[in-house]
């Protein structure tokens, strides 16, 4: 029986890869709660960081017109947005995870505070990460997308 859990968790983290590269995000919410039971380890924070990335995405879909007017988003006023830095400051704070996950926190959380407006803050995350001088060898595509995020908005935040 363990190997039969073990194969459907490893299926079951597959299938989030495969969603995160397709930015899938109401589908990874329905995921994290499959995967939850599923994990030991660090899961609570596992499962935050999917979910953070998950709601980050979503409010800024809900957002594209104020984002393609340059509209800082408040997170006051955006309660996917609140519950997003929620998950990502905690996962900070308690620092549990493995470092590649860390450092998917500490870009997305960059990412979200570009789209408050708080430049200096995300700079400030991107250079914790360090993701300048790490490899994207062999990473996955939604990796791949968080690095070239992160390239552009720390350009763009440094030009303001």
């Amino acid at each position: 029986m363990a190997s039969r859990l073990s194969q459907s968790h490893l299926k079951l983290e597959a299938e989030i890869e495969r969603c995160r590269a397709e930015c899938q995000w109401e589908k990874i919410q329905i995921l994290v709660r499959q995967l939850a039971p599923k994990v030991q380890d660090n899961s609570d924070d596992f499962t935050n960081l999917l979910l953070a990335e998950a709601l980050l995405e979503l409010s800024l879909r809900e957002n594209v017109a104020k984002l393609k007017l340059s509209v800082p988003l408040m997170e006051s006023k955006e309660p996917k947005l609140h519950q997003a830095k929620n998950y990502l400051t905690g996962i900070l704070n308690r620092g549990k995870l493995p470092p590649h996950y860390m450092t998917e926190a500490l870009l997305i959380l960059g990412k979200l505070h570009y789209c408050e407006g708080s430049y200096r803050d995300a700079v400030s995350m991107y250079a914790r990460s360090g993701f300048e001088h790490l490899s994207l060898d062999d990473e996955p595509l939604y990796k791949m997308r968080l690095f070239a995020e992160a390239f552009l908005i720390k350009d763009a935040a440094c030009d303001a």
